[in-house]
């Protein structure tokens, strides 16, 4: 299929990606957003002007992920045009104007209101509300931030630990087949270690692959990563079941120390790669 002819995002689809983006955008989980735009300029697409929200006490820090804010707003701005030319086309309704209301309930449900403006009001034109199981298709959730934050100690003991003891071993090779990585220096002698791989990101396509989803690496070497994502079904964590996704080199890296941590591995190495088919990052957890 080509990407013409590929399918067009559906309002649901293009709802979701905006909460997941809002996300991004404050330091804690909300249970209110509300997205505020404009008619942009020429007229033809909305722009958005304000972000705000509000959060319930003691939720779960967002931590550091690496997105750029200026281009998560960017997408939210792409995200709000797109949401238009949906709307019109799936309902006849285009809202240049107005806002969106996200309002989650006590329940985990997620009210989200469109409303347009005319004159000096704002009127309903469009509500749709999401059941908790319709939201597990989100990233960026509460329960993540809250696992990430549980591991982030430990992921700097291991991160500390592995940089001790590869100092002076600059260089690396990896063995696939036999799931062993060899770290050697000019004043040290040879450090061969086992190891999962974790998984990948690509600096080309700029997403995180876990390697259970990767039928080309041996399943030996997948099984445990696999396990993690057996054990981490309960809703928000779709980020460690989601077999690929876009997301920065950070991000990418944080979810695999943190996933090392939930595998009792000795610590994380970053492997970086350059081939024909491409470049980036593998993540591998030392054994």
């Amino acid at each position: 299929m080509t990407e013409d002819s590929a399918p067009q995002a559906t309002p649901d689809e293009l709802l979701l990606e905006l909460m997941d983006l809002v996300a991004l955008s404050f330091p804690e989980p909300l249970w209110q957003m509300r997205v505020d735009f404009e008619a942009g300029v020429g007229g033809t697409r909305p722009a958005l002007t304000n972000l705000s929200g509000k959060a319930r006490p003691a939720q779960p820090k967002r931590p550091e992920l690496g997105f750029d804010d200026p281009a998560v707003l960017a997408s939210i701005n792409d995200v709000l045009g797109d949401f238009a030319d949906a709307t019109e086309r799936q309902g006849g309704v285009r809202v240049l104007s107005g806002h969106l209301e996200i309002e989650e309930d006590d329940d985990g449900a997620r009210t989200v209101v469109l409303a347009q403006a005319e004159g000096g009001d704002e009127l309903a034109v469009m509500t749709r509300c999401f059941d908790k199981s319709e939201l597990r298709w989100l990233l960026w959730t509460g329960p993540l931030f809250a696992a990430l934050n549980a591991t982030e100690e430990r992921e700097r003991a291991q991160r500390a630990e592995v940089e001790a003891l590869l100092i002076g071993r600059a260089r690396f090779a990896i063995d696939l087949q036999q799931g062993s990585a060899t770290f050697s220096g000019d004043a040290r002698p040879d450090l061969t270690l086992a190891f999962d791989l974790l998984g990948s990101w690509s600096a080309e396509t700029r997403r995180l692959l876990w390697s259970f989803a990767n039928d080309q690496v041996p399943e030996r070497l997948r099984r445990a990563i696999d396990g993690l994502r057996q054990r981490s079904g309960a809703w928000g964590l779709r980020a460690l079941t989601e077999g690929s996704f876009g997301c920065p080199e950070h991000c990418a890296e944080r979810l695999a120390r943190h996933a090392a941590v939930e595998l009792g591995a000795r610590g994380v190495y970053r492997a970086p790669f350059a081939s024909s088919q491409g470049r980036g990052v593998l993540f591998l957890a030392l054994r």
